[in-house]
């Protein structure tokens, strides 16, 4: 419905003169640090093996090992043996930086298997450790062969080995501090090929996608100069049900013949509040009128209307008008009643210090937003993890079925007014508050545009309190949900959506309609764009300066 605008909005704009302050000779003569850019600090200079860790050697063999500095630096490196190192021996303690800003230095392995630590060092600067491990037995390529049977997206393969260790040893830690003497990747079709594992000891071989799936098998009996494939079967890390947090929507569709049986009596009860079908509207307006008035003025009010007959003028007026306000609220309750509403949407969020469970935040039901359909802003519910990347939530969602008929019937009114626009303002324009104001003339102060304002807030006021009829009857709402969804995740298995279904049952508090299996999703919250830097102060003049 589109109603005229009733009132006209005026701005009021003052204007002052400039402030005049005084300042001492004392103050005008001093001079002021001029701006200047701050210095960026200089870059930290790092200290890199360009050899990839760890170093794998035989025994009594040679290597040559290259560190850089960036950026590039004309130091001196210091280097040293560190741990069980035996007889392994440097050709150098020290060496320069070449122009590129590059060293090296040649290692001879030791005579048993071992492992140990080359540390590479600048004085009063950065410095840089490579892990070596030496074989007495040779090594073997070891081809690694994930197994996965789940339905987590892959793109790539983490392998991570530890010699001389098992699975048992290594899986408390596993996928995310996964230790390892060596590490590598591959692509998922790419062969994941790991060369130069030490032959002789056992090996833990773990393998992780991201961090949402992880295998390991234990690889023993290495042949050196051969390459031995190891499968290794990888499950899926259970979803981090406790760090949800997304924005769901569950379709609503209950049976329609108990729910509209429900929005009738809730529209019966918001339009028997608000006008009561056995008593006079004009009576009832100039009542709510009067209650908004002070106590002083109430007596003022009361003296007007007896002697200038305003029950009788406000009958006629109302009478007068295109449609009856009872009548107008009826086409309205049609409208927003004819169907259920299609959606339940929220904000369902784990509670961290309470293992399954969560909250659910509802946003809107339907057209109404939640408060406006008397839904608490928080409501308790259970969440967990289930097999297969599913997620199951149950809980009870309260609301007030004439709250909700009410924001329905606004959002009829409204349609097509002017943003901003109440229902007050709809109400006013059925009832032709301007002009019954004008009618009535006015009491004390209180002129013709006063009785208007006064008419607005005494609609406004009953429709408010119509609205609350089914929490005085006590028919509080309830919406019971039991829901089941597939999850995807993210590197370290958080939900970062759902797709499923849910079923349940919403009552009036008298009448029940059941809700047969319907869909709900959950995406990540939209938390907007962040905020571009604020731009830096400009300089602040230089007195000194000749003017432009």
């Amino acid at each position: 419905m589109r109603f005229p605008s009733r009132l006209s909005w005026f701005v009021l704009f003052a204007t002052a003169g400039p402030a005049v302050f005084g300042c001492s000779a004392e103050e005008e003569n001093r001079a002021e640090t001029p701006w200047s850019p701050p210095v960026e600090p200089a870059r930290k200079t790092q200290l890199i093996f360009t050899n990839e860790g760890p170093l794998t050697l035989g025994m009594r063999e040679m290597a040559t090992i290259t560190v850089r500095t960036e950026p590039p630096s004309s130091d001196e490196v210091r280097f040293i043996l560190l741990g069980d190192s035996l007889d392994a021996t440097l050709d150098r303690v020290a060496a320069p930086m070449d122009a590129a800003g590059t060293a090296t230095v040649t290692m001879r392995a030791p005579n048993k298997a071992t492992k140990y630590r080359l540390r590479a060092w600048i004085k009063d600067g950065p410095e840089a450790e490579l892990p070596v491990t030496v074989s007495s037995d040779g090594f073997a390529t070891l081809e690694v062969v994930p197994q996965y049977k789940g339905k987590r997206e892959v793109t790539e393969w983490t392998v991570s080995l530890l010699p001389r260790s098992t699975c048992e040893a290594v899986a408390p830690l596993l996928p995310e501090n996964a230790p390892a003497e060596f590490v590598g990747s591959a692509p998922v079709d790419t062969p994941l090929l790991v060369e130069k594992a030490p032959v002789g000891p056992t090996i833990a071989v773990s393998v992780r996608a991201g961090h949402y799936a992880w295998g390991c098998a234990t690889a023993s009996g290495l042949i050196a100069g051969t390459t031995q494939t190891i499968k290794v079967n990888i499950i899926d890390k259970p979803v981090v049900v406790g760090k949800t947090d997304l924005d769901v929507t569950f379709t609503f569709s209950p049976a329609q013949t108990p729910f509209l049986s429900m929005m009738t009596a809730a529209g019966k009860s918001l339009l028997d509040g608000f006008s009561p079908a056995d008593v006079e509207m004009a009576s009832v307006l100039l009542d709510e009128m009067a209650a908004r008035v002070s106590e002083q003025d109430a007596v003022l009010f009361a003296e007007a209307r007896a002697a200038s007959g305003w029950d009788t003028i406000t009958k006629d007026h109302l009478a007068a008008q295109p449609m009856s306000l009872r009548a107008a609220i009826e086409g309205f309750l049609q409208t927003a009643t004819a169907a259920p509403p299609t959606e339940l949407a929220g904000r369902l969020t784990a509670i961290t210090a309470v293992p399954g469970y969560g909250s659910f935040s509802p946003s809107r039901f339907g057209v109404v937003p939640a408060d406006e359909a008397g839904m608490p802003g928080t409501h308790l519910v259970k969440i967990a993890s289930e097999p297969g990347d599913n997620i199951s939530t149950s809980g009870e969602i309260f609301w007030l079925p004439t709250r909700y008929v009410g924001g329905a019937c606004k959002s009829a009114a409204l349609e097509g007014a002017p943003e901003g626009s109440t229902m007050g303002d709809a109400l006013a324009t059925i009832a032709g508050c301007d002009a019954l104001g004008q009618a009535l003339g006015g009491f004390g102060t209180c002129d013709a545009t006063c009785l208007a304002g006064l008419c607005q807030e005494a609609l406004t006021a009953r429709w408010d309190a119509a609205q609350d009829g089914s929490a005085i009857e006590g028919k509080i709402g309830l919406i019971q949900i039991f829901a089941a969804a597939g999850a995807t995740v993210d590197d370290i298995a958080v939900p970062v959506s759902l797709q499923g279904s849910w079923l349940g049952t919403v009552t009036d508090g008298v009448i029940v309609a059941p809700i047969d299996k319907s869909p709900v999703t959950g995406v990540l919250p939209d938390l907007g764009e962040e905020m571009p830097p604020e731009p830096p102060p400009e300089p602040a003049p230089d007195p000194g300066a000749p003017e432009p």
